[in-house]
């Protein structure tokens, strides 16, 4: 967890439903959104289903909670790397992180970190009407393009924005419009997304890889392609000046899971 960075969790009440929570040191907020329980979202590896049902669906492989995260962080294209299972609150949720007896991928650390700021951030909630109102959610439906327009001006980090770090992004999976999906998830994260551009290629890429031209973009951005996409460490070397950017992204088709 970066200390310094946005830190974002799903809250996962198995069967009942499931609650995005965005905490931001900067501005020493939480901003909290229960989803609907019946809502269906779509997943290009997945298919529709409800959200309330994730959990349940990735128990059948032993891993409700990890599934629940990284499908709700591909429906909201923005990174989640915490989730949390409880039938309580997030404060009590913590609390038994921290003693050892609560479903999570949150370290001991994370959770008194996070336990620290929930007691003292100013708190809001988005109501279901709020989302209705914004046009994100209609009946058991949403419109992703309305979402991205609500998280991108709620959610963007500003620590990272600050960096300046551009990207670039080839889309070699074969997969039409998985290069557009990766680009919303980074520019919501606040990193700028500057060309997508899609290549016919004999055989499509099975596997992602990334560029950078410097050791400290690499450590940077390690969390985000690693931890989150699960990409293998980067290749270091300037990038060719076509791409103007100081992260070269090549999509393959494993990024098809993250959505």
């Amino acid at each position: 967890m970066h200390s310094q960075y946005r830190f974002n969790i799903a809250v996962i009440n198995p069967g009942i439903g499931v609650s995005f929570v965005s905490v931001d040191p900067t501005e020493k907020t939480i901003l909290t959104i229960p989803f609907p329980t019946n809502l269906t979202i779509n997943s290009r590896s997945k298919g529709e289903y409800s959200i309330s049902s994730l959990y349940k669906l990735g128990s059948y492989k032993g891993s409700g909670g990890m599934f629940a995260r990284r499908k709700i962080q591909g429906f909201m294209r923005v990174p989640i790397p915490g989730f949390i299972v409880t039938s309580k609150s997030l404060k009590i949720g913590l609390l038994g992180v921290i003693f050892g007896h609560t479903e999570t991928s949150l370290s001991r650390f994370d959770a008194m970190l996070l336990l620290y700021r929930v007691t003292r951030y100013r708190r809001r909630e988005i109501s279901g009407n709020e989302l209705v109102r914004a046009g994100v959610i209609e009946g058991n439906s949403y419109h992703s393009e309305r979402l991205q327009e609500y998280v991108g001006t709620r959610l963007f980090d500003w620590e990272i924005g600050a960096t300046g770090l551009t990207v670039a992004i080839i889309n070699a999976s074969g997969e039409n419009g998985l290069g557009s999906d990766l680009a919303d998830f980074l520019s919501n994260l606040g990193l700028d997304v500057v060309m997508v551009r899609s290549i016919n290629v004999d055989e499509s890429l099975n596997k992602s890889s990334w560029q950078v031209s410097d050791d400290k973009s690499a450590k940077e951005l390690s969390y985000i392609f690693q931890n989150l996409f699960g990409f293998d460490q980067p290749k270091v070397e300037n990038i060719p000046v076509e791409y103007r950017a100081s992260v070269l992204i090549k999509v393959g088709k494993d990024v098809k899971d993250l959505f």
